[in-house]
């Protein structure tokens, strides 16, 4: 996308970009700072929280244990044995004074002690007798007594016999049908598994009601108004106890995975199920299952976050004007050069070559308007030299093309030379020019450097017939090449260098004659060209030195000035820039004569 009109100057776009990133860095920092400020308090509210817990822990532990000693007492008196040992046979009048004597008993409890808000024996025999010290409740419903004997109250109470269980949430009305709404309400049940004092087997249920109301108000001192709610729940996440009181019964809404590793017995977490977002702590309570909870909102410390942050925001915007104001005119005097130089490169463009600056400022961009100068200058010698090179070579091809030879000529020399031969019967001299001319025909003809096998021996074939003549015919020729072959692609002219080396270096001085042979096979999935001499041969070590030179890709013979070896050199790098290092010339050590070889992919 192209930027328009001030934004195109790269002090804007410099002063721009400086903003977006101050503006990140400080959004970005105002976010950590406020969790940062947010956690500190956090802590702190943990802290605190925890030793307030740690009180309501030790009055509600002392809260059981006066009920658990008040139950020992109350099971000694003489009333309450009376009903532990109820006779069925017992006469009407003698059980009504057994009954009226249980109630003036529990009456006189549970008006001595405000944390008793009632009192019930449960027996599987004598039904439920009991109540507050306003209310009284005799009744002894089978279905009723067995319900309670399935509930967790009764199974819990026997099973930790002498101990006493707790539990909570449990309607008033669950023992008395007769309280109903607005007297009905929520109790704590503490329930001990009785019997007589001369007897081993627990037959009933002592159970003290400790009214929901006046545990809640144990912890009502650590809850402040409007900042959240306070609650106690059980093992299952129940709330037996809570500072909102629509809310016992019900499960609790934010919960941890209670007694777990990964919590503990004292923690907090947030969650925003609920709604606002809350800080929850959490603690267990000591000799029970119980966790008392904490909810906080976390816009209760909020206040103090945004005015500091407030606070912090304002400070760095005014340095932020301030820095701008002061960026603008130190980057419109750094960037002054730039523009000058921006023109510069125009003027350039527009073909006003040598252009250079005068003034050159002491920094790093009169670095770059050296490198500039130097460059325009640079160009301006280019293209004067440039301009001198096209006209030399204008020159150099136009010598050219008056010195080149046409072929067209040389053939028609060669046919009149033939004819000329013809003439006066020399036939030697008519072969010797036609195997020429069909020598010279490829070179001139085709600039494809690729030809099909047949082609190649057909050349080799002429080349030998020429050779002879110089030779008197001491040299035989052989071609051992299947027909399938004959159409394979190979360089042009790369078998003649091979086979003018075994006349050269292979040919005895007596004059014998040397037998050349050319084979081509497969081996190895690779194409296999084989040039076979009867000559002389090559010593093994200098036959090892030239395997390893032509493998090395170097032509030694050439430094050394030798000339042997150049043909094979020229072959091989030709083979090799077509194809790849892996394929090329090597020689192959024989007994008689010498073998080079040509590999070639298939």
């Amino acid at each position: 996308m192209k930027l328009s009109g001030r934004f195109q100057h790269l002090g804007t776009q410099l002063i721009v970009f400086y903003m977006i990133m101050s503006l990140i860095v400080l959004s970005t920092s105002s976010y950590f700072i406020y969790n940062f400020m947010q956690g500190i308090i956090k802590e702190n509210n943990e802290t605190l929280l925890l030793q307030q817990f740690q009180q309501l822990d030790h009055n509600i532990e002392g809260l059981i244990n006066d009920v658990d000693s008040l139950s020992k007492f109350f099971l000694l008196d003489t009333s309450v044995q009376r009903f532990l040992n109820y006779d069925p046979d017992m006469g009407e009048i003698e059980f009504l004074e057994m009954k009226n004597a249980l109630h003036a008993s529990i009456e006189t409890y549970v008006s001595n002690y405000d944390y008793i808000e009632s009192i019930y024996i449960i027996g599987d025999v004598q039904g439920v007798i009991g109540g507050t010290n306003s209310t009284t409740l005799v009744h002894s419903n089978r279905d009723w007594l067995k319900r309670f004997v399935d509930s967790d109250i009764f199974l819990n109470s026997h099973q930790v016999f002498p101990s006493m269980s707790i539990e909570g949430g449990i309607d008033k009305s669950y023992y008395n049908p007769y309280v109903s709404s607005p007297r009905d309400g929520k109790v704590i049940s503490m329930a001990r598994g009785v019997r007589p004092l001369y007897e081993s087997q627990t037959k009933s249920v002592l159970i003290l009601n400790v009214d929901e109301q006046y545990l809640s108000s144990i912890y009502a001192t650590a809850l402040e108004a409007g900042k959240g709610d306070m609650y106690i729940v059980d093992e299952e996440g129940i709330v037996i106890s809570s500072s909102n009181e629509a809310d016992i019964g019900y499960n609790s809404p934010i919960l941890p995975a209670l007694g777990t590793a990964e919590h503990g017995d004292y923690g907090s977490y947030e969650n925003g199920e609920t709604g606002a977002p809350m800080q929850t702590v959490y603690y267990k309570l000591k000799n029970s299952n119980w966790y008392m909870m904490k909810e906080i909102p976390l816009n209760q410390f909020s206040e103090q976050i945004y005015s500091m942050q407030s606070l912090l925001v304002l400070v760095i915007l005014i340095s932020l004007i301030v820095m701008f104001i002061i960026s603008y005119f130190w980057l419109k005097k750094m960037t002054r050069p730039l523009h000058i130089l921006a023109h510069k490169m125009k003027d350039m463009s527009r073909g006003e070559l040598g252009v250079t600056f005068p003034h050159i400022p002491n920094n790093e961009f009169g670095m770059v308007i050296r490198r500039f100068n130097e460059m325009s200058l640079s160009i301006l010698d280019l293209v004067t030299k440039n301009n001198e090179m096209q006209e030399q070579r204008r020159e150099l091809e136009i010598e050219a093309l008056q010195n080149q030879i046409n072929p067209h000529f040389l053939y028609n020399t060669l046919n009149m030379i033939r004819w000329m031969a013809s003439i006066i019967k020399a036939d030697n001299i008519v072969n010797c020019i036609v195997a020429l001319g069909n020598i010279l025909r490829p070179a001139f003809t085709s600039k494809d450097p690729m030809c099909l096998l047949r082609d190649e021996l057909s050349y080799l074939e002429n080349y030998i017939k020429i050779i002879n003549w110089r030779f008197s015919n001491s040299v035989i020729f052989t071609i051992d090449v299947d027909d399938s072959y004959l159409d394979h692609q190979i360089p042009r002219f790369i078998l003649q260098p091979l086979i003018e080396n075994s006349i050269t270096f292979g040919r005895e001085e007596d004059g014998h004659a040397i037998h050349i042979r050319v084979e081509v096979y497969e081996e190895d999935e690779d194409f296999i060209v084989s040039v076979i001499d009867s000559g002389v041969g090559i010593d093994p070590l200098k036959l090892k030195q030239l395997n390893e030179r032509l493998q090395l890709g170097v032509d030694h013979s050439v430094a050394k000035g030798t000339g042997n070896g150049i043909g094979l050199y020229n072959v091989n790098k030709r083979v090799q820039l077509n194809y790849g290092m892996q394929y090329g010339v090597r020689l192959v050590p024989r007994k008689v004569g010498t073998e080079v070889q040509i590999r070639l992919p298939q």
